[in-house]
């Protein structure tokens, strides 16, 4: 499979976790931009500005190495997503016991 499929895969992974609870349309969008700054060669910069997940902002020296890198991204995106979920989930079921 190619890495381009597993971040289409990981992005609809995301947007069906955020689109469950309170998020802004920025919260589903992740890029890889070409970045050419000061005269020197350009870079990959890999960014996210949503609210659920953190603010990213990584540059990368090749748009491969870029591609990793957002494939690492949502990955901790949606494992934490997840977790918070469940700990959620045990709050509400103790609360329930009381």
């Amino acid at each position: 499979m190619k890495i381009e499929d597993e971040i289409t895969g990981l992005t609809e992974q995301w947007h069906e976790l955020v689109s469950a609870g309170p998020h802004k349309d920025r919260d589903c969008h992740w890029y890889v931009e070409a970045r050419w700054s000061y005269g020197l060669p350009q870079v990959y910069v890999v960014v996210h500005d949503g609210g659920v997940f953190e603010r990213v902002e990584e540059e990368f020296d090749t748009y491969e190495e870029a591609l990793e890198g957002l494939k690492g991204y949502l990955e901790r995106a949606i494992s934490e997503e997840e977790a918070e979920r469940a700990d959620d989930e045990d709050d509400s079921d103790e609360e329930e016991d009381l």
